[in-house]
């Protein structure tokens, strides 16, 4: 009984007192699509079938829906070069990471840094997925740095955050959030929020068969985010980054997510990997 009435307690905490006040979204952004192909792609043919396949798929779009949208694929290190040479300027090529899974983020040997990114043409970096918080344990201030070295090597950054399903049960979903956008905020300089994609990743709403985070929901946490952002850094920074959602992103639930007022993009895993689905998306 005790267990129980202090995570009650911990519930109202987060849900009302925690919360700042609200910061309004700039207007007119595109909408960001971040396709993280993880490892399911693993040979150069099928590579080439997928840039191929993109390209078609963007050139299907008219005018007005390209201006609407900005895509970036995320492919593995291997194959960011030929994905960049093969796929048309128009979408640009992020890369899944960037140094190692623990630090120091120092050029060691195998480790792939900012510069040698660049210099493929890469745009931007994937920072904080789940993946490699919780599999490979890579810590906040890890990722804080990376995040740091990525944007004075002129990449954009796709930071995402998100909590584990206990986090959730036990009331301490938005104090994880807290705490893993408040130490990335650190290598973030003010000038520097255009450059920045935060994507929320509610780990219990990702994978096969998993139930995706509500609309609802997903814009009370993005609002929260923002309104955070607002706080610690300035309004003007709030309004800059952008917000979106990742878990279980479909062609069926994408327009109830996209008419958000703070939901302004996903990143998608498989979806990214059928293209009549991304176009729906």
């Amino acid at each position: 009984p005790l267990f129980i009435t202090l995570v009650t307690c911990a519930i109202v905490v987060e849900s009302s007192s925690s919360s700042p006040p609200a910061a309004p979204a700039a207007d007119n952004k595109k909408l960001f699509l971040g396709c993280n192909w993880k490892c399911s792609i693993e040979t150069c043919d099928k590579v080439d079938d997928l840039c191929d396949d993109l390209n078609r798929m963007w050139e299907s779009l008219n005018a007005e829906e390209k201006s609407r949208v900005e895509i970036c694929v995320n492919p593995p290190y291997a194959f960011l070069d030929r994905v960049r040479e093969r796929l048309t300027n128009e979408i640009s090529v992020g890369s899944q990471n960037v140094f190692d899974a623990r630090g120091p983020n120092v050029g060691n040997t195998g480790t792939t840094t900012p510069n040698m990114l660049r210099s493929l043409g890469c745009a931007s970096v994937l920072l904080g997925h789940s993946d490699r918080r919780n599999n490979l344990y890579e810590t906040d201030q890890l990722i804080s740095d990376k995040v740091k070295k990525a944007l004075a090597a002129g990449m954009g950054v796709t930071l995402t955050i998100g909590e584990l399903p206990y986090q959730r049960r036990w009331g301490l979903a938005l104090r994880t959030l807290r705490k893993q956008l408040g130490a990335a905020m650190k290598g973030i300089r003010d000038d520097e929020w255009d450059n920045i994609v935060i994507a929320y990743e509610p780990v219990w709403a990702v994978g096969e068969g998993a139930t995706p985070c509500s609309p609802h929901e997903a814009q009370r946490i993005n609002a929260y985010l923002r309104a955070l952002i607002a706080k610690r850094v300035c309004a003007d920074a709030a309004r800059r980054c952008r917000l979106t959602y990742t878990g279980s992103v479909n062609e069926m639930n994408a327009a109830d997510y996209a008419s958000l007022e703070d939901v302004e993009g996903f990143v998608v895993g498989r979806a990214g990997l059928e293209m009549a689905k991304l176009r729906s998306i």
